[in-house]
């Protein structure tokens, strides 16, 4: 029987930061090496394959983008190798802060469908979440 986790991190960074976050290549990520875009990078349905320093690749498939809203949600449909979770959609959105100057919000969420390590999987990806926000604010 699987259940349900939910994480959700965010960040406040110094700029605006959409143009980085929209492409999903994580180019502002140290953990990320490559990412290889399949399909049209603004289009819902195209596929990432992000390969990660540790060796792990994983394939993403964007689930809705908006250039309105600044949010893009994503799923991962392969993981090699296998993940701790049956399966993972992420969302990460933007928010545009005009006070004191401009900044930006930045809400990174995901729901883990799991069987076993349900907390190992949240806190994994907490810590995760907490380091690519650091190098993000760093890349600005």
């Amino acid at each position: 029987m699987s259940s349900s986790s939910r994480n959700q991190e965010s960040t406040i960074v110094a700029a605006p930061v959409w143009d980085l976050i929209r492409s999903l290549e994580f180019k502002w990520w140290t953990q990320v090496t490559t990412a290889k875009v399949e399909g049209t990078a603004a289009e819902v349905g195209s596929l990432r394959t992000v390969t990660f320093k540790d060796g792990t690749v994983q394939k993403f498939k964007v689930l809705e983008l908006s250039d309105l809203d600044h949010f893009i949600t994503y799923e991962v449909i392969e993981s090699n190798p296998s993940a701790q979770y049956f399966s993972a959609v992420h969302t990460l959105r933007l928010r545009k802060v005009t006070t004191p100057k401009e900044q930006t919000f930045v809400e990174w969420s995901s729901e883990f469908a799991t069987e076993n390590s349900t907390a190992n999987v949240v806190e994994d990806s907490k810590f995760k979440k907490r380091e690519a926000f650091e190098d993000l604010v760093k890349h600005i």
